[in-house]
């Protein structure tokens, strides 16, 4: 796998975990504050924007890697991608969002790079 394959899996898999992390209660509570209620509309986008950016990730480790590898190389890529942000959440809280942000806007920059670069 190349360089810009993996960075583009762990910035999808890094905003797919985050983007599931603010879907939850707690973690949205840790976030924006105690007392703060997220509203279903908002929980099921967050939840299905996770969804979407770790199907991603793994569309792009067996892009990369075949299937046989790939999907090993998705769960490593995952698994990854979610220490930072458990340590992110346990000790601040309050970067998750925009270091998520972040991370989606270098998964779309960088894929974008991959694409062109593979083809």
């Amino acid at each position: 796998m190349n360089m810009l394959g993996f960075t583009t899996g762990w910035a999808l898999a890094y905003f797919g975990w985050s983007a599931l992390s603010l879907g939850m209660d707690r973690h949205h509570a840790d976030i924006h504050g105690r007392g703060s209620v997220l509203d279903c509309r908002w929980r099921a986008r967050y939840r299905l924007a996770g969804f979407l950016a770790l199907a991603a990730c793994y569309l792009v480790n067996t892009h990369s890697e075949g299937w046989a590898v790939g999907l090993l190389s998705c769960l490593g890529t995952m698994t990854v991608a979610a220490l930072p942000l458990a340590l992110l959440l346990a000790y601040a809280p309050q970067r998750t969002a925009s270091l998520g942000k972040l991370a989606g806007l270098l998964a779309i920059s960088i894929g974008m790079a991959w694409v062109a670069l593979v083809k």
